[in-house]
């Protein structure tokens, strides 16, 4: 696999005073690197569920053993199956993850993108082994965390850890609305809705572009249809004016229209 660990602890310099917003410093520069001088890569990690509630000696705690890992497109992050002894957290990029059929077809199962985590939730399971495959689809930059010491600074702080079970919690909800969507809409609901996830993770407040995480036919089989149909409701929609499209950006030219529409 083409990983290139390196040491997530900067080098010692003056502390930096009224550090930029993660969220700014993410819109601003989307490298690791400091943002002009005034925020580095820990702002983004600070910034996560996972992390907020860990205080200052534990959070250095966990960046003693956390890597930074450069992958490229269509780079293995763990199969299923393997013993999870770190979890991920996407900085820049996209990941897909996936199960495969009896026949060794892909049975997409999720995205992540920036500022997501994946392979956290096995680190609680009996058997502490990943139940799916994770891929890059993209030049993707992660940071990878030891799942034993994340575990042994949870079992001595009480808030980190109900602050843990929070994110747990809030996650299997909306795995839980994405399974209700899938099963109980019709495709071209199943679309509006995946494209008004992709704006909700967006960090804008504007909806006149959507870049898609994964290729179409990745999404069609999360969505659970035939690419031919993803792509005949696109078609659809562009059709009515309601969108235009670029590779994987897809353009609203008109988001009024769209919630007229009770599309959005």
């Amino acid at each position: 696999m083409d990983r290139q660990p390196t040491n997530l602890t900067p080098p010692t310099r003056k502390p930096v005073r009224n550090c930029v917003l993660p969220s700014i410093a993410c819109k601003k520069n989307t490298s690791l690197g400091p943002v002009n001088g005034l925020c580095d890569m820990r702002c983004l990690v600070r910034s996560h569920p996972l992390f907020k509630q860990i205080n200052k000696e534990d959070f250095e705690v966990i960046l003693t053993k956390a890597k930074h890992l450069d992958l490229q497109t269509h780079t293995s992050i763990y199969r299923e199956g393997e013993s999870c002894e770190r979890f991920f957290l996407v900085i820049e990029g996209a990941v897909k993850l996936f199960m495969l059929g009896e026949d060794g077809t892909e049975r997409i199962v999720g995205n992540a993108t920036k500022l997501q985590a994946i392979g956290e939730h096995e680190v609680f399971t009996t058997k502490k082994t990943f139940s799916h495959f994770a891929e890059t689809t993209t030049p993707t930059r992660l940071i990878s965390f030891s799942a034993a010491i994340y575990l042994k600074l949870l079992e001595k702080n009480n808030l980190s850890a109900l602050s843990f079970l929070s994110y747990l919690a809030e996650k299997r909800s909306n795995h839980f609305s994405e399974i209700e969507v899938v099963t109980t809409s019709n495709a071209r609901q199943r679309v509006i809705t995946y494209l008004k996830s992709i704006c909700d993770k967006q960090s804008t407040s504007s909806i006149n572009n959507i870049v898609l995480p994964i290729p179409k036919y990745q999404i069609a089989s999360y969505l659970g249809m035939k690419p031919e149909t993803f792509s005949r409701i696109l078609s659809d929609l562009k059709e009515n004016n309601l969108i235009s499209t670029n590779k994987r950006e897809i353009i609203i030219n008109d988001p009024e229209l769209f919630v007229a529409n009770n599309l959005f």
